[in-house]
């Protein structure tokens, strides 16, 4: 039997196995089996070292993620989740009112901040005459997050917090609002308490209180910074990216003033500035600069019979719209008391300002004339489109009732594409709230039975009004919250009775100005009738161009 000399059964000698004799002899391991050795060593402690490393990195990317996440939080730090501490509810008669901010730490762009105001009650309030609209505040207060570097201006829509205190006339009220702050910068509240319980709502002339506004307390450094994105990410509200956006299909887009001065790209790709050198820009779109001859051809292909119901400020804008442009468009006639506020008895060749039913034929080459020949009242010419405008004062019990007209009107006049209806400013001005309310049923009753479901209805809000009361003889039951009011029940109303039926839109031309900065605001201290000023017009105009004819 051969045996292989390497089989392990093998009796033969190898330098590996030891005689019985002789004591077992071990090799000493070569020095390539050593470096091999220490190799393994050094790269299993490597592997452990970058498995801690990765582990430590993980541990800090997710505490970053959650600081993140933290700060960019859509919604941030909602008033729903902060608590109202309960001593704000038993603050002393006649403490000062304040401003509070819950969580003032910074949030990232496009966040919401919580902000409230604590109004401890009168000493010495003994008046019922005034009440509240259900779900308004007692208190009017002026409220503002005002950028320090931009000069941007948000305001505060506050709202009563629900709780049983908020209801009683004589108790502490407390109002909040989530405030979503899209630009960076560093926001500062600054505001004022114009009325106390419900004052700012007088039913009657006889009931107007003067305007005396009294301070909020606001400590000092109470601050709210926007930052943009830690991780570098893109500012989707950045003005950088603004030509980028869409542009503006919507009738009421939300937005802010901002300086020329600021922009990073040419001022004329938007509309013309106001009269501080301010563009309305909005966030989620942009606005594209017409000319009204382009307008015009907009009308003639799109809008070939459009009704226009409305008062003065409806006025102001067709002398716009029938001079194209050309009416208060120098800096010269911007100065002058017709463009400012007061244009009633400025000569005006277009229209005769007093009548009550007025026809225009629009062209890209003339213009708009108002129509003294007998021509046909239902449809547009060639090459033309037809305005009707009826002048009214609001739905108020004046001079010149509003409904008998309106209802003959919209079935004799054509069957228009679009109906604009101006609202709110002689309404609140003028009527009492119940009155309005049914007058505004029988319109809602008159645009369902008269235009048909194809007529796209407009609803243009009323001019922003702030910081006075109507001294002049008129007496106008102007106040802030009141118009604010007004506005919101119209929204509410034609919500609930069309929802969806039929198309509606909103004109929100008080949001406009609402967010000029308060100084701009003062300026229509001395317009006793609420006009606003023609360099606004022109935006309010542009925004719903844009809304017919992008």
């Amino acid at each position: 039997m051969e045996f292989d000399a390497m089989s392990p059964t093998s009796t033969a000698y190898s330098p590996t196995t030891p005689t019985p004799h002789e004591e077992p002899k071990y090799h000493r391991p070569s020095s390539v089996l050593l470096r091999m050795r220490r190799s393994r060593r050094c790269t299993a402690l490597l592997i452990f070292v970058a498995l801690v490393a990765v582990v430590v990195a993980g541990q800090l990317l997710l505490m970053l993620h959650a600081h993140r996440d933290r700060l960019w939080a859509r919604p941030s730090r909602r008033c729903a989740d902060l608590p109202v501490p309960p001593d704000h509810w038993h603050l002393a008669d006649g403490s000062p009112a304040f401003v509070s901010i819950p969580n003032a730490a910074p949030i990232g762009v496009g966040g919401s901040v919580c902000v409230r105001v604590v109004v401890p009650p009168r000493p010495h309030n003994a008046t019922v005459l005034y009440t509240p609209f259900p779900g308004t505040p007692w208190d009017s207060v002026l409220l503002d997050m005002v950028g320090n570097a931009t000069n941007i201006s948000v305001p505060v829509d506050l709202r009563p917090i629900r709780h049983v205190m908020n209801t009683e006339r004589s108790s502490v009220h407390i109002y909040e609002a989530d405030v979503v702050l899209r630009d960076a910068d560093v926001y500062i509240p600054q505001g004022i308490l114009e009325y106390r319980d419900a004052e700012w709502n007088p039913e009657m002339r006889e009931l107007l209180v003067p305007y005396a506004p009294a301070n909020l307390t606001i400590d000092d450094g109470l601050a709210v910074e926007a930052v943009e994105a830690a991780d570098g990410g893109e500012n989707p509200y950045s003005l950088s990216r603004h030509m980028e956006l869409p542009l503006c299909t919507e009738s009421s887009p939300e937005g802010r003033w901002v300086s020329i001065d600021d922009l990073p790209f040419d001022p004329s790709w938007v509309p013309l500035p106001d009269n501080n050198g301010r563009v309305w820009l909005p966030y989620a779109c942009r606005l594209k600069r017409y000319s009204y001859e382009r307008f015009a051809h907009c009308l003639r292909e799109r809008y070939p019979v459009l009704h226009l119901f409305g008062d003065s400020n409806i006025r102001r804008m067709m002398k716009k719209l029938t001079t194209l442009g050309q009416w208060c468009s120098t800096p010269e006639q911007q100065a002058t008391k017709a463009c400012f506020c007061e244009d009633h008895e400025e000569k005006f060749d277009r229209f005769n300002v007093d009548a009550r039913d007025i026809f225009f034929d629009i062209d890209a080459r003339a213009g708009g004339w108002m129509q003294t020949r007998s021509f046909d009242l239902t449809r547009a010419p060639q090459d033309k489109a037809r305005i009707y405008m009826r002048r009214w004062d609001g739905l108020t019990r004046s001079r010149a009732p509003w409904s008998e007209p309106f209802e003959k009107n919209i079935t004799t006049f054509g069957r228009p594409q679009m109906a604009i209806v101006a609202l709110t400013n002689w309404d609140a001005a003028f009527s009492p709230r119940a009155f309005y309310a049914q007058e505004l049923e029988r319109l809602l009753d008159f645009i369902e039975s008269g235009f048909g479901v194809d007529t796209e209805i407009v609803v243009r809000t009323g001019q922003y009004y702030c910081c006075r009361h109507d001294e002049s003889r008129t007496q106008r039951m102007y106040t802030r919250l009141r118009t604010k009011a007004f506005d919101q029940y119209i929204r509410d109303v034609f919500n609930d009775r069309f929802n969806g039926t039929r198309r509606i839109s909103v004109w929100d031309v008080a949001a406009i100005s609402e967010r000029r900065p308060l100084e701009a605001r003062m300026e229509s201290i001395p317009c006793h009738s609420n006009h606003a000023r023609s360099e606004v017009i022109e935006v309010e105009n542009q925004v719903l161009f844009n809304y017919m004819c992008n």
